[in-house]
């Protein structure tokens, strides 16, 4: 049965959410979002767990195609889609298919991207790049990603030569829930002058990063420090701590950031006179942007027949 209706649906789902938009062609006409990311839900849960959040969408009598993106393709995810290979073409990924037992439900998965030589791979940061680049196809430099596990990417164009990771995000949620710096941390606001005063203490001084981590509750202890000024000042040590590492990405150089609206800001501040420019875009719109290319270059209508 060939899907007559003009609607669609594409997710975003991730290691820690689940996002999903209802589409007539390039509008959006609803958006869902829940904490039901990959690494919540069991191997064999992923169509009940799709249906649930989307059954306000769906038509008794009519087909939708579903295009999804991120860790729902990884081994741990709903089925696993083959990586395409660094350098490639990002507009170029494998498709998957699960397995649905909802018949009307047409689902396909987006490959994610992986690098042999250092070992990396990325899954749904390759939609966000296709987002940006479908309006920059002659962009050439560093593109980063941050999140909880941030990314570093060299383009040229279209194409994906090379990419680190960082796992920033979650040794910072690591140290700040887990370790003993817990009793000085907290969830309030933070000062984005020791955010930046953080980062340029690690990118002098790198080999004293653990001993910088303990002085936090030190100072607790002895001097009061407060918990505003000390996440803060975590927040910059890992974030200098990646700069560090990722100096021959952005030294100098043009860097698009693709993140939320926050960490946008944090490395904006940080990377200030260090780079030639930089430019901030959203990564939900870039995610978006790039789901709504693939549906319309990815023939699902033979696929489903075939």
């Amino acid at each position: 049965m060939q899907d007559k209706s003009k609607k669609w649906i594409a997710i975003d789902w991730g290691t820690s959410n689940f996002r999903a938009y209802l589409l007539e062609n390039d509008k959006v006409l609803d958006q869902i979002s829940s904490s039901e990311g990959m690494k919540f839900v069991e191997k064999n849960e992923f169509e009940n767990v799709l249906i649930k959040n989307i059954s306000s969408w769906l038509s008794s009598n009519e087909n939708i195609s579903i295009l999804a993106s991120g860790m729902v393709g990884a081994k741990q995810g709903w089925t696993e889609v083959p990586y395409a290979k660094a350098p490639c073409e990002v507009l170029e990924l494998n498709l998957g298919v699960p397995e649905v037992k909802n018949k009307k439900l047409k689902v396909y998965i987006l490959s994610g991207i992986s690098q042999n030589n250092p070992e990396d791979v990325m899954r749904g940061e390759e939609t966000q790049l296709a987002g940006y680049l479908l309006d920059n196809p002659n962009f050439k430099g560093s593109v980063c990603l941050p999140g909880t596990h941030s990314k570093w990417v060299n383009v040229v164009k279209y194409k994906i030569l090379n990419f680190n990771t960082y796992l920033t995000g979650e040794l910072y949620e690591i140290v700040k829930n887990y370790s003993v710096l817990k009793h000085s941390l907290s969830n309030e606001d933070v000062c984005e002058k020791k955010i930046i005063e953080g980062a340029e203490i690690v990118l002098k001084n790198p080999n004293n990063f653990s001993n910088k981590l303990f002085q936090l509750r030190a100072k607790d202890l002895l001097k009061n420090q407060s918990s505003v000024e000390a996440n803060s000042l975590l927040s910059g040590y890992f974030l200098g701590l990646e700069l560090l590492g990722s100096k021959d990405y952005w030294f100098k150089k043009d860097v698009i950031l693709i993140g939320s609206e926050l960490l946008n800001r944090y490395y904006e501040m940080c990377l200030q006179n260090k780079v030639n420019s930089i430019k901030k875009f959203n990564s939900f719109e870039m995610t978006l942007k790039g789901l709504n290319y693939f549906k319309k270059n990815i023939n699902l209508t033979k696929l489903m027949s075939s």
